[in-house]
């Protein structure tokens, strides 16, 4: 990671000098005192931990750290009773059960860890030899960056491009980066004045910068900012709201194409400034959805009223038209502006309510006074530079909102609300986190037709420009998503129903990281799916329900026995007015033989000759300077590399010693950083996806080549309204939409075994119990505490105890976290509550075609057991 050399600027701990022992291994009678990290989440919250005796006995907030301010949630506190698991791995495990699957028990028995190397060697060694192909890492996104490069240079190195797969970012983040070049996005709490969430819990302990923005959340309502939420569910957040729109599930998008209709076309409230200079909403557009092109250099033309003629978007300074219809060349055109406006036409107030649920005069009147506090053309001053002040935020939802059929266009119809007002990365609006880096260094690119792309962390992989799509030869099929992510959905759909179109056939997977099976899609198609792969070898602390269908298991440390930094990265996890990377070290000592990840990962290299080709991809990824470059032939601990990728980054004398003491580095964010298109000079945001329209004929021609059936009407240039496929399904009786939501106590599947957090959860009134409408039971003869039989429309069925509410639409039931739980090296989670991915069908017709993400929309029916 590039960050340059920081001298003077770092800010060190304000207890550092207090701080001894973290540099050294103390005598086991003494007292420690160690700064960290938790992340029993995506967070990256500092800690201090207190260790007697070689055993953790405190847990407490690090004060200087700028991620959370010393506080820590009820996850981080609870994090200690994960390294004293007594079901955790801590030596090698062999399967003696041939049958794989749901339940099956694997009958593990303890081998010597030289047998189990040598069982996991052999088998890499021969597919390495046959066709690296035959390789699957099944690798998640949770762990630091710096390990996630470790493995990445791994498959590198082996030749497999099956690397990362069944773990992609989701659509929401997907649409982040389509649209702003950014992983992550945040509103600017300090300044917003109305924020509007769609389907999310900001603020109330989820998300990326959890304490942060809990704390940012509560000064921002206690300074006046007014909060609708827009959510099928009364959640945390939306009971302390000033407003609670209770949303059909699904129909977000339609909401904001309604409110974006209101705003363009009946109240003419946008920021033409922002769009003429900052879009490409002047590009003409012809009449067959194409942008109309220089002869000579094939850039997008514009209208420019100095002129009076066409012109390249590029050849400033230009007075660019947004409306009208124009001629080029005998070609009829007109700007994109124009032509999104007469697309959202479409989508007047009395036509959407019937979809959403929400009254018209509800939609006006929200559009309205979010046009209105947008308080377009007003500025300010910051630290003596004026900006445009734009103090409105739309922040949509990473899974509720955008986990349904064409999720991107939902997040996309949000973000264009931020768009239309000129609220994109200057103050009081949505805030890129990642589009500048440290030392004003832009992490965004600039595409032929001069719109942002994304950061160098997604390689070829970008949903702009689109890539050319060919034959798949990836297991989850992503060559047919050329402006997709690695599908999801598609790896189970890859191992059986299209393993024909692949030229080999996979034969090991490597897992770790990722309990795909509980978060990936139906837990019973993918579970059958790995199952159905020769070998597969785990590398883990804990036997999850993924893990549960490995061969060998490999123990590796738990988060609080190991190095890592920087634990947080320049994706999306750096939030706020620092810039900071954070050192996570260990409490106590791991038991013998039990590895670091990232050290299993280069030992599994150097046994299979690839310790050079690893180590000139790790110095490549990490952007290792001379004289810090891993040389050849010569083996490397994983704290040898850590030490010396942070004396790259930041200088000879903050290398792994200085960061034992000092706990992290941090320091102020420059204007142009928090702001950057206040400040800087930044490629465009698009309101036009041409790409899209330009790439749909090579998708056909690939999918009709292979016999495959798709429905590729996600391609289009504009967000658009269409129903999920689960409407359909209520013709057939299944009158209910089940609706997955965030659970505070818990992160994705990591936590639930956890039981301190186990004991919060049995407490809670809504917890391991499914949440529905009063009335709505009522009707169904159902009563508060009752056992009631939920069955989706393909047949699945699951059974748990129903909690009544009005907080929650009356067309939904509510299932929380990723419970259901089966794993027997998980116990204190087995069978408590309902696993929600269960009731998803996992078929062709609910999977986006065009980013590759499943619908989680889940039709039921619901009866009294």
């Amino acid at each position: 990671m590039a960050l340059g050399k920081i001298l003077d600027t770092v800010l060190v701990s304000r207890t550092s000098k207090q701080r001894t022992g973290a540099t050294q291994r103390k005598p086991a009678s003494a007292t420690q005192r160690i700064p960290s990290v938790c992340q029993m989440c995506v967070n990256t919250c500092g800690i201090m931990l207190t260790v007697e005796n070689g055993i953790v006995v405190g847990v407490e907030g690090n004060p200087d750290n700028p991620h959370n301010y010393g506080r820590l949630c009820a996850k981080g506190l609870a994090a200690v009773m994960g390294v004293y698991d007594p079901h955790r791995v801590t030596t090698p495990l062999k399967r003696t059960n041939p049958r794989k699957g749901i339940g099956v028990d694997p009958q593990w028995v303890p081998i010597d860890p030289q047998e189990a190397w040598d069982i996991v060697v052999g088998h890499l060694r021969r597919v390495l030899a046959e066709d690296p192909r035959k390789l699957i890492i099944l690798a998640g996104t949770g762990d630091p960056e710096s390990v996630s490069t470790a493995m990445a240079s791994f498959a590198e190195a082996f030749g497999t491009p099956n690397a990362g797969v069944g773990t992609p970012f989701g659509a929401k983040t997907w649409a982040n980066y389509l649209n702003t070049g950014s992983m992550h996005t945040e509103p600017d709490f300090r300044l917003c004045r109305y924020l509007m969430l769609f389907g999310s819990q900001k603020g109330t302990m989820v998300g990326h910068d959890t304490i942060k923005a809990a704390k940012a959340m509560a000064e921002a309502r206690e300074r006046g900012m007014k909060l609708v939420v827009c959510d099928p569910i009364c959640t945390p957040i939306a009971s302390k709201a000033d407003e609670w729109i209770p949303i059909r599930p699904s129909t977000d998008r339609a909401l904001a194409l309604s409110m974006l209709h209101v705003l363009l076309n009946e109240l003419s409230i946008y920021d033409a400034e922002f769009l003429r200079a900052q879009t490409n909403a002047p590009y003409l557009v012809a009449k067959d959805g194409r942008y109309v092109r220089d002869s000579d250099t094939g850039k997008p033309l514009v209208w420019d009223g100095a002129r009076s003629g066409p012109c390249p978007y590029d050849l400033g300074p230009l007075e660019p038209a947004l409306l009208g219809d124009y001629d080029v060349d005998g070609k009829a055109c007109a700007p994109a502006f124009q032509l999104l406006k007469e697309h959202l036409s479409q989508y007047p107030p009395d036509a959407t309510e019937p979809i959403t649920g929400v009254p018209a005069s509800t939609i006006r009147r929200l559009a309205q006074e979010f046009g209105e506090t947008a308080s377009i053309g007003s500025t300010i001053v910051i630290e003596g530079r004026r900006m445009p002040f734009r103090p409105v935020c739309a922040f949509p939802d990473s899974r509720g909102l955008a986990a349904h059929m064409y999720g991107v266009w939902t997040s996309t119809a949000v973000q264009l609300l931020n768009v239309a007002l000129g609220a994109v990365d200057v103050p009081g609006g949505n805030l890129s986190t990642n589009v500048v880096g440290p030392h004003g260094k832009f992490r965004v690119g600039e595409g032929p037709e001069g719109l942002v792309t994304s950061g160098p962390e997604l390689g070829n992989r970008r949903p702009y420009p689109a890539r050319k799509p060919s034959i798949p030869h990836t297991v989850d099929l992503g060559e047919l998503f050329p402006v997709g992510r690695s599908p999801r959905p598609l790896l189970a759909a890859g191992l059986t129903h299209y393993a024909h179109l692949l030229p080999y056939k996979p034969e090991i997977v490597v897992h770790c990281s990722s309990n795909a099976v509980m978060v990936g899609a139906n837990p019973k198609l993918l579970a059958h799916a790995l199952s159905q792969v020769p070998f597969m070898v785990s590398l883990a602390h804990t036997i999850d329900e993924t893990a549960e269908l490995a061969d060998i298991v490999l123990p590796v440390q738990h988060p609080l026995e190991r190095f890592d930094f920087p634990v947080n990265s320049l994706r999306g996890w750096v939030t706020g007015d620092h810039w900071y990377f954070t050192l996570r070290q260990p409490a106590v000592e791991p038991a013998p033989e039990v590895k670091h990840l990232a050290e299993v990962i280069l030992e599994l290299g150097e046994r299979l000759g690839l310790g050079d080709k690893m180590k000139a991809h790790l110095n490549a990824k990490l952007r290792l300077k001379d004289p810090y470059q891993l040389e050849e032939k010569k083996r490397y601990r994983w704290e040898e590399i850590l030490d010396l990728s942070a004396k790259s980054s930041f200088g000879a004398d903050r290398g792994l010693p200085w960061l034992k003491k000092n706990g992290f580095v941090a320091w102020r964010r420059g204007l142009g950083e928090r702001y950057p298109r206040g400040v800087l000079n930044l490629p465009r945001l698009p309101i036009y996806f041409e790409h899209f329209l330009q790439v749909r004929p090579q998708v056909e021609a690939l999918i009709k080549e292979a016999g495959l059936d798709w429905d590729l009407s996600g391609y289009q240039a504009m967000p658009f309204w269409k129903p999920c496929p689960a409407s359909s399904e209520r013709k057939r009786g299944y009158d209910l939409l089940a609706v997955n939501y965030k659970f505070g106590f818990h992160s994705f599947s990591t936590t639930q075994h956890n039981p301190w957090l186990d004991e919060l959860t049995t407490h809670h009134p809504w917890g391991y119990n499914l949440i529905m409408n009063a009335e709505t039971a009522r009707q169904k003869g159902i009563g508060d505490g009752d056992i009631v039989i939920v069955e989706a429309c393909d047949g699945e069925k699951v059974t748990g105890k129903v909690k009544l509410t009005q907080g929650i639409h009356p067309e939904v039931i509510g299932v929380a976290a990723c419970f259901g739980r089966w794993s027997r090296g998980q116990p204190a989670a087995r069978g408590k509550g309902v696993h929600y991915n269960t009731l998803l069908p996992h078929k062709m017709a609910w999977v986006d075609t065009l980013s590759g993400h499943l619908d989680a929309c889940a039709p039921v029916r619901v009866r009294k057991a």
